[in-house]
């Protein structure tokens, strides 16, 4: 057990601060108490005032090593013995608490924890279904230690740690060979950013090669069936997305078929299946149980005239 000594709050502002740490480190109820001396205390949080400031850090200096952390309005804190207020991320925050708790980063967070899925089929089958249900919260760890919370009924994804966005759809489709999925999910932070679970799902297709069997259906002449339109949001920058699902809608085809009738790259064909099979708007069938095709390019109809205006609504918007 941790036992924090907190300066400058009230009863209820300093029971409030304990359960905001406990959750925020994933830990057992009961491994952060309050204690009122310094001697006995682990873990020093101060208010953030200038008397206070002052006082702490020469209350600190009596226990070297002890971590001091200062309390801003906002409920930031920050490391009293840095010389800048640089706010401590939550992942800094959760290895403290799990270390003067004698509970090993990660471990708190996996108590009692059920392993719904592991490796990158599993895990896409799993998602596939919760994404058709749209209920439920899980928790994503991935290959590289990164943490994502999934909250299916919501379509959001909290992500702790804040990494670089432009990177995580990467780190998601390389990391699902060994990711797994897990319940119950911790709390995500608040200050965790979210996103769009489906819109970073769909980037993540685009990266990985843990599509050796899909692939090799898709190579084998087996056709895609899409179920419905998806998020605009995820298709919104790729106009060849807007014509594939027209087409898929309108009729299952193969990989070779999409590329021919609609005079794309096999590969981005092959792409877009992926990231659209991810996201459980696509499945895939034998040939046989599939409709003859029609060596004839489609027809525009009033469905493609539509398609049209939306996506020149798009275009407009964007510029």
């Amino acid at each position: 057990m941790a036992r924090v000594l907190v300066v400058g709050a009230d009863v209820r502002a300093e029971r409030a601060l304990l359960e905001r740490l406990q959750r925020l480190a994933g830990l057992p109820e009961g491994r952060l108490s309050s204690c009122r001396g310094l001697d006995e205390c682990d873990l020093l949080v101060v208010r953030d005032t200038p008397g206070l400031r002052h006082a702490a850090l020469r209350m600190a200096l009596q226990r070297p090593g002890m971590p001091f952390w200062i309390e801003h309005e906002d409920g930031g804190l920050v490391d009293g013995h840095a010389r800048e207020d640089i706010v401590l991320e939550d992942r800094h925050i959760e290895r403290v608490l799990c270390a003067i708790s004698t509970v090993s980063p990660g471990a708190a967070a996996a108590h009692d924890s059920e392993c719904l899925a592991r490796g990158a089929k599993a895990v896409t089958r799993e998602l596939r279904r919760r994404l058709r249900d749209r209920q439920g919260r899980t928790r994503l760890v991935l290959g590289n230690g990164q943490d994502l919370l999934l909250d299916f009924g919501a379509d959001i994804v909290a992500v702790p740690g804040a990494p670089d966005a432009r990177e995580l759809p990467a780190w998601l489709g390389t990391g699902l060979d060994q990711a797994r999925l897990e319940i119950p999910a911790p709390p995500a932070p608040e200050n965790a950013p979210r996103l769009p679970l489906r819109t970073l799902l769909w980037q993540a297709g685009q990266h990985g090669d843990h599509w050796r069997d899909l692939d090799a259906k898709l190579d084998g002449g087996a056709v895609v069936r899409l179920s419905r339109w998806p998020d605009f949001r995820v298709i919104a920058r790729q106009p060849e997305g807007f014509r594939l699902c027209s087409l898929l809608l309108k009729r299952p085809a193969s990989l070779r078929e999409c590329a021919s009738m609609l005079g794309l790259e096999s590969e981005l064909v092959r792409h877009f299946v992926h990231s659209a099979y991810l996201c459980g708007y696509a499945s895939l069938q034998a040939r046989e149980g599939a409709a003859a095709p029609s060596p004839a390019t489609p027809r525009d109809t009033g469905g493609a005239t539509m398609l049209a205006r939306v996506w020149r609504s798009l275009r407009q918007a964007r510029h």
